[in-house]
C-alpha cells in the first residue's frame, strides 16, 4: 500500500491541527459557515475556541472522535463532533451532550443587570451541534439528504421555529462524488472529510483558500514526532477494534447457525465483552469502552 500523504481529518490529531489553532481560524469559520448555512441567520464572522473536550470520559485512546466547542461574539455556542462507529441512540446522545452544555451555561444564583443583582433569567445563548457521522442514522421516511437539520418548532404550526438549539448531522456515507465532480467548495470540504487520506498530492481546483489550508495542515510530513505518534496510535486503535468487531460477527455467524439469530447475537456480544475486558485491562475508561463496543458502562464495570 502506498504511504499516506494526508492524514484523516476525522482523526483527533489532524482535526485539532487543522481547526483548533488560532492560526487556523479561517478554516474553522469556513467549516462552520459551510455546514450550518441553512440554519444561520447570518455568516459567522469570528469565533473563540472555549473548549476542546479532554474530560475523564475520553482520556485514553480517543479514536476518530473529536469534540470542539467555540463561541461567537454574541455568545452563540457551536459544538463539533465526529463519530465513526454506529450508535443506536446517537440523536439522543447528541441531545444529552447539548443539554449538558446548556446546564454548564446556566449561572447559579443571581446575575448582574445595570450593576444590580437580579435572579437569573435563563436567557441562554443559541447552541448548534455539528456532527459528522460515518454511518447511517434513520431520520425518518424520505429524509435522504446529505445534511439533516433538527430544531425546535411548534407542532401545531410547523412553520414557526424557535431559535433555541439546532442539531445538524452530516451523513458522510451519503456523499459519493469524486473530487473532479464537486461543484463548489462545500462539496470539496465533504470530499476531504471522507477521502483525504486517499489523495497522493494536492488536488487541482481548490475553490477556497481555507481548503488549501486544511490540506496543508493534514500533510503527514508536516506532523511533529509527537503528533505522528499520536496519529498512528489512533489508527491502531481503530484497526484493532474493526478487527475485533469483524471477528465477533464471524464467530457469531458460525456458531449462531445452529442455534438461530438469538444465539448468533449472543456470541457476538460475548466476543465484544472479551474485547472490552482487554481494553479495560489496558486502563481505558469505561465510558470510552462503552462508546467503542456498544456495551453499557454497567456491563463493562462487571467484567
Amino acid at each position: 500500500m502506498p504511504k499516506e500523504v494526508f492524514g484523516k481529518i476525522t482523526y483527533d490529531t489532524i482535526f485539532k491541527i487543522a481547526f483548533t489553532k488560532e492560526s487556523k481560524k479561517s478554516s474553522l469559520l469556513f467549516l462552520l459557515n459551510s455546514c450550518l448555512k441553512e440554519v444561520l441567520k447570518e455568516p459567522i464572522i469570528d469565533v473563540t475556541i472555549i473548549q476542546t473536550v479532554e474530560s475523564s470520559e475520553n482520556v485514553d485512546g480517543r479514536f476518530a472522535v473529536f469534540d470542539m466547542q467555540c463561541k461567537s461574539a454574541d455568545g452563540t455556542r457551536f459544538i463539533v463532533e465526529m463519530q465513526v462507529w454506529p450508535q443506536k441512540y446517537f440523536i439522543k446522545r447528541t441531545f444529552f451532550c447539548l443539554c449538558r452544555a446548556v446546564s454548564n451555561l446556566v449561572e447559579k444564583g443571581k446575575m448582574k443587570v445595570d450593576s444590580k443583582e437580579v435572579p437569573y433569567d435563563y436567557n441562554i445563548p443559541v447552541i448548534y451541534t455539528l456532527s459528522f457521522l460515518n454511518f447511517e442514522v434513520d431520520f425518518g421516511e424520505g429524509c435522504g439528504e446529505l445534511i439533516q437539520y433538527l430544531s425546535v418548532h411548534n407542532d401545531l404550526h410547523p412553520e414557526v421555529r424557535y431559535n433555541i438549539m439546532h442539531m445538524v448531522y452530516v451523513m458522510l456515507p451519503r456523499f459519493e462524488k469524486k473530487w473532479a465532480d464537486c461543484k463548489d467548495a462545500f462539496e470539496q470540504l465533504i470530499f476531504l472529510f471522507k477521502n483525504i487520506n486517499t489523495l497522493h498530492k494536492m488536488p487541482a481546483g481548490c475553490k477556497d483558500k481555507a481548503l488549501e489550508a486544511i490540506l496543508k495542515s493534514a500533510k503527514i510530513s508536516k506532523l511533529s514526532a509527537e503528533e505522528l505518534m499520536d496519529y498512528e496510535r489512533q489508527k491502531k486503535v481503530i484497526s484493532d477494534y474493526a478487527a475485533a468487531l469483524a471477528y465477533a460477527d464471524e464467530e457469531g455467524e458460525k456458531r449462531g447457525i445452529a442455534i438461530g439469530e438469538a444465539g448468533k447475537e449472543g456470541v457476538r456480544q460475548e466476543t465484544l465483552a472479551q474485547t472490552a475486558h482487554k481494553m479495560k485491562a489496558k486502563g481505558l475508561h469505561a465510558n470510552l469502552i462503552a462508546e467503542i463496543t456498544g456495551l453499557s458502562v454497567a456491563e463493562i464495570e462487571r467484567l
